[in-house]
């Protein structure tokens, strides 16, 4: 019903005059998620952090760049940019900065940050400024698993004379996505191994044989760093991460600590996601500098994986390696979110920075759309054309380090909207690279997989 209701508003929206009068983001699903329970209306004078995505320049001279650095065929290969040159690149114009700043001033709206590239601002105003600045706009408490945020429980609009100088706002809408219930898969699988007989686990000296990495394939470059991002109130232990690469590093050089977390550990219990991100891939990358991105303690009305996309372009000094366990469904999110989210991964490329996403749980998805009308259901960012989605696979033979097969829960990596891209058209007629390894994110029995390539 709740999918209906979407569809028939979004409908609505799109054959009406709304979509070319102020709404930013006319296809966005603005149904609370299930699992989420109604707190009440904010306070008026309750202080909202909104961000503001703002139009930028030379998006196309921007993808071609990153294909021509990307390209080991083009002589721009491997010649990537300065967070300076991608700012003087996609920098908005004049015209569209100081249009926003006067639109936000004259709603008595000065408290705002940029960021490096001058296409993000966030700004804090008041929950009533913040309505009528976004006429449409509803602002409610909303609460799941001692979790709280602050959405808006209808579409927002802008002025007519500020529509073609932003892309969306962030904050009004995308509820953070449930954590996945690893324990639970895990157990499931547990059950049905142990049925068959006993099972060691999924270990780093498991993976490390199976890809023939030996004691001597550790990262031994100077400038070789990775990193997790954690976006769900996950943390990881310093004590956990230790005792883990004490038991199961000895046969390797290694390192026993993260060498910088940004943002706030959190002090409550550590997450499972968390701990074992962090865990295989420094057992995997082995002796890499890695950083954690954790965001604990974030406004209420603030998107966490946003804020880390903001983060990115706000830091000059980033590691070249980012995996990700995080993705939504994209049926969820508007067209005009996601393809700014595209903008910004093609920003890191071009700055030779890799993001890998988990390509989801659910296999293809399913979308139910009424009676025996049902269609696949992508993850997004996992159906990006501008990141590496990695799948899932299992052993064979899971008593043994054999050949491998894919895992019937792993997503597909495809997209209902955005079209395949070309070099995918061209490496899926080469099936699979030697050069890539895909590791099993798990520490006994496997339940996800990230993805490493080595540099």
């Amino acid at each position: 019903m709740d999918t209906l209701l979407t569809f028939f508003f979004s409908a609505s929206l799109l054959s009406s005059s709304l979509v070319w009068t102020g709404y930013l983001e006319y296809d966005q699903d603005v149904l609370i998620p299930e699992g989420w329970i109604h707190v009440g209306r904010v306070e008026p004078t309750e202080q909202l952090k909104l961000t503001f995505a703002l139009k930028q320049q030379n998006l196309d001279l921007l993808e071609e760049t990153l294909r021509l650095v990307s390209d080991p065929d083009s002589a721009q290969y491997g010649k990537h940019l300065h967070l300076e040159e991608v700012a003087s690149l996609v920098r908005p114009s004049e015209l569209t900065q100081k249009s926003v700043h006067h639109w936000l001033r004259s709603h008595g709206i000065t408290n705002c940050q940029p960021v490096h590239t001058q296409d993000f601002l966030q700004c804090t105003m008041t929950a009533e400024v913040a309505e009528t600045l976004l006429p449409g706009s509803k602002f409610h408490r909303y609460a799941s698993d001692g979790y709280s945020v602050v959405r808006s429980s209808a579409p927002y609009s802008v002025h007519d004379d500020i529509h073609q100088h932003l892309d969306f706002v962030g904050g009004l809408h995308r509820f953070p996505p449930k954590e996945q219930d690893l324990s639970k898969a895990s157990s499931n699988r547990k059950q049905k191994q142990l049925k068959s007989g006993f099972h060691l686990g999924v270990t780093p000296a498991v993976l490390r044989a199976r890809y023939n990495l030996s004691a001597s394939d550790v990262g031994a470059a100077q400038n070789n760093s990775q990193a997790v991002a954690q976006f769900l109130e996950q943390y990881y232990s310093p004590a956990d991460l230790a005792e883990f690469m004490s038991i199961y590093g000895r046969g390797f050089q290694h390192l026993s600590q993260v060498d910088r977390v940004v943002g706030t550990q959190g002090a409550g219990k550590a997450g499972i996601e968390a701990s074992l991100d962090v865990e295989y891939i420094m057992s995997t990358g082995a002796n890499i500098s890695t950083w954690v991105f954790t965001n604990p303690g974030r406004h209420e009305t603030q998107e966490p994986f946003l804020q880390w996309m903001v983060l990115l372009s706000n830091m000059s000094d980033l590691p070249w390696v980012h995996t990700i366990s995080y993705g939504d469904d994209e049926d969820s999110l508007s067209a005009a979110y996601m393809m700014r989210i595209n903008t910004e991964f093609m920003k890191a490329g071009v700055r030779g920075i890799s993001l890998l996403f988990a390509s989801g749980d659910s296999g293809a998805g399913c979308r139910h759309l009424g009676k025996e009308q049902n269609s696949f259901r992508p993850s997004f960012p996992a159906s990006s054309p501008y990141v590496t989605t990695v799948g899932g696979t299992s052993f064979k033979n899971p008593f043994e380090v054999t050949y491998e097969v894919t895992d019937y829960i792993s997503g597909g990596g495809f997209s209902n909207v955005f079209k395949m891209p070309d070099y995918q058209v061209i490496s899926s007629l080469m099936c699979f690279s030697p050069n890539i390894l895909t590791l099993l994110d798990v520490i006994v029995f496997p339940v996800r997989p990230v993805q490493w390539t080595p540099t």
